[in-house]
């Protein structure tokens, strides 16, 4: 059986975000509380969607809105009182 992952990514610009605002896998995985930098770069290559909450939280932590770190897929619109508050 022939393995497709590479045609089944989802795209993203979570790693791009990341970099901009100076931060490691292990920063971002600190910063939600997650186990493993495993998870964050699952998300970054596509692999894995990260839960509502975690999109959220990465928006924060990003300084964007939502629909930026996904912006191929068309996320709904989500309203700033939708975020995390911290």
């Amino acid at each position: 059986m022939q393995n497709n992952n590479s045609q089944n990514t989802i795209p993203n610009k979570l790693k791009e975000y990341r970099v901009k605002a100076g931060l490691t896998q292990f920063d971002v995985m600190l910063k939600l509380g997650v186990r493993s930098t495993d998870r964050i770069s699952k998300w970054e290559k596509g692999r894995k969607y990260p839960n509502v909450v975690n999109l959220l939280k990465l928006a924060k932590i990003y300084n964007v809105h939502p629909i930026e770190l996904y912006p191929e897929i068309g996320l709904p619109q989500i309203l700033p009182e939708d975020l995390p508050r911290e």
